[in-house]
């Protein structure tokens, strides 16, 4: 089959889980067009924060949020390198950033969980997406906006059960979804918005206009083209959205990611004309240690343009260009076999003992696991340190790749001793582990902000205390001294 090139390659940052210092957004630009790229997606609305200021809704802007100047200033930037940057205003879930204001508290739909939603009965939630829909328009330039609406939690509140009376639930979510089509129209921008609901529902998609770009995300490894087609199959175009970092990835990205950004462009480039484009997410870069996902951005834009591409000579190009070595080929195949070695965040943390049930204890197989993780990781560290010497440019990026090993090597041992129950070692690992934190810590300053890390340490919510590595750390060194 003729593969079908897309025009959209993007990378989406989420700019509102955590906000890195403006200096890492500048220096990635050039980058991203040097990797293929030609498009970034800002995430800068979620439960988290809001990463712009609003002049309309002041209240909104977290801290160390861009102004429109400098956001502008990115933004063409950006246009200087061919990069077009593509706003998302979160619309219906995903929406604390509103409501979990107290000035908007009233307009939260009750829900129990994580997910969330806007009230969209309310007519000051219809205001404030107006305002927030027209502001953006007014500082983005790209001919989109992306309006969110994915994993959506509604129906609880009195408008809503009035509401469900006569009609159905996806009844209600299509009207939401028009009169964000209305807004997005009015402004002079086409809309995108994620398709998870619309295929959770399918009859929602006659209720919705065909020109509306359907961002079609999944993150397993077994990308299937049926997604694709069905909304194809309705008339609507579009964009395949693979990730660099997703819910099961902790420290750095790992191999079923990778899998999952060539296979999705493998399925893009096969979609035909009506797949307009690919987009590499970076979902909650808080996970991990801050830089080492570029070099999965460098395979994203590779496969994009050629979903068959040598990840050998791709990561080697990345190496020299990234870190200034003339010899890369031994630090590629450290990197692409580290990303191979590293767990999932679940298997970290039945490794370091926070998982939902630690009394069961790791398992024959699991110990193994362990301890053949921190003796490749332990290898693939050396390897890294030993070219460490070499390295001309970004030298913080490196070392956060070592920190990245390390922290597998101390996870993987912290396991085996766990299981084994022998003092000697985990009092070493407890001062290890205590010593890691530091290191991880300041990793976290070297691109992102002192208050953000307390806040996010301190937080008891659904994405606080096993989002950052360093929590992670914290709890496992603790329950080590309680051994």
């Amino acid at each position: 089959m003729k593969l079908q090139p897309v025009q959209i390659r993007g990378v989406m940052l989420d700019m509102a889980r955590t906000l890195e210092r403006q200096r890492y957004y500048h220096a990635l630009l050039p980058r991203l067009a040097s990797w293929g790229y030609n498009a970034v997606f800002a995430h800068f609305t979620d439960d988290q924060g809001c990463a712009m200021q609003f002049d309309r809704r002041p209240s909104l802007a977290t801290p160390h949020a861009f102004t429109q100047a400098q956001m502008r200033r990115w933004i063409g930037r950006a246009a200087d390198m061919g990069l077009a940057v593509i706003p998302e205003i979160e619309s219906f879930g995903h929406t604390r950033y509103i409501h979990g204001r107290r000035k908007y508290r009233a307009l939260a739909e009750p829900a129990a969980g994580h997910f969330n939603a806007l009230n969209p009965f309310k007519r000051e939630s219809k205001a404030i997406l107006r305002d927030l829909v027209e502001e953006t328009a007014e500082v983005f330039d790209a001919p989109f906006i992306h309006a969110g609406l994915d994993e959506v939690n509604f129906g609880a509140s009195p408008e809503a059960r009035r509401a469900l009376r006569s009609r159905e639930k996806w009844e209600l979510f299509a009207d939401h979804v028009n009169v964000m089509h209305e807004l997005v129209t009015r402004a002079g921008r086409r809309m995108m918005m994620w398709g998870d609901h619309v295929l959770r529902e399918p009859r929602m998609a006659d209720r919705i206009p065909r020109d509306v770009l359907i961002c079609d995300w999944h993150y397993r490894g077994d990308v299937s083209p049926d997604t694709v087609a069905r909304f194809t199959r309705k008339g609507f175009e579009v964009i395949g959205c693979p990730a660099t970092s997703r819910s099961g990835d902790l420290v750095m990205p790992a191999a079923t990611t990778l899998i999952n950004l060539q296979r999705f462009a493998r399925v893009a480039h096969a979609g035909g004309r009506r797949v307009v484009g690919l987009c590499n997410t970076m979902w909650l870069p808080c996970r991990m240690i801050a830089g080492v996902e570029q070099f999965a951005f460098a395979l994203g834009g590779a496969w994009f343009e050629d979903p068959e591409a040598d990840p050998a000579p791709v990561l080697q190009r990345f190496v020299r260009q990234m870190f200034g070595l003339k010899r890369p080929a031994k630090v590629a195949e450290a990197i692409w076999s580290l990303s191979a070695t590293m767990a999932t965040r679940d298997e970290f943390w039945r490794m370091i003992g926070i998982d939902d049930h630690p009394e069961l204890g790791l398992t024959a197989c699991e110990v193994e696991q362990a301890e053949a993780l921190a003796d490749e990781a332990g290898y693939l560290r050396d390897v890294l340190r030993h070219h460490r010497r070499d390295v001309g440019d970004n030298r913080g990026d490196y070392d956060g790749l070592i920190l990245a090993a390390d922290v597998a090597i101390w996870a993987g041992r912290v396991g085996v001793a766990r299981t084994r129950g022998r003092a000697a070692p985990i009092r070493t690992l407890k001062r290890q582990g205590r010593e890691l934190l530091r290191r991880v810590k300041a990793d976290w300053r070297r691109h992102r902000y002192a208050d953000d890390l307390r806040e996010r340490l301190q937080r008891a919510g659904p994405e606080g205390r096993r989002s950052v590595p360093a929590v992670d750390l914290t709890a496992a060194v603790k329950r080590l001294g309680k051994g």
